[in-house]
């Protein structure tokens, strides 16, 4: 199981409930969209894979593979026209959502987050202070 995160390059509706459905029915759009990655998830990937190599990038049998973030690869694969979808291994996440979160609303993409069922938009503050769903204390 990986922790997941949602890209998303439309505007999302600001009420929580109606913007959740809208993500839902971007999702199902995603799985069909055939026209490739959106420039700015490509940039976001540039941004990522600098820091944290993709999958793809190892050989088979690299034991730096096993030091990779990432839950799968290739990561473009991920991304479409209107939306992207990153996986992330839970044992990394709090070292990289922050991370992943500062590059993504740079680039104005809209992050939203299933675990703990947020939504981060460009422009909007983001709470610094905010204990991940996955913290128990």
């Amino acid at each position: 199981m990986s922790f997941t995160l949602d890209l998303i390059l439309t505007d999302v509706p600001d009420e929580n409930d109606a913007a959740w459905k809208y993500i839902e029915e971007l999702r199902e759009e995603y799985y069909e969209d055939k026209s490739g990655a959106h420039e700015k998830l490509i940039a976001l990937h540039k941004i990522l894979t600098d820091k944290y190599p993709c999958l793809c990038s190892y050989e088979d049998d690299d034991p730096e593979m096993e030091n990779s973030p990432w839950a799968d690869g290739p990561m473009l694969n991920n991304f479409a026209s209107k939306m992207g979808m990153l996986a992330i291994l839970y044992s990394r996440a709090d070292e990289l959502f922050p991370f992943i979160l500062e590059k993504a609303l740079l680039l104005d993409i809209t992050v939203a987050d299933g675990q703990s069922e947020k939504i981060y938009r460009p422009g909007e503050p983001v709470a610094s202070k905010v204990r991940p769903w996955w913290k128990l204390w």
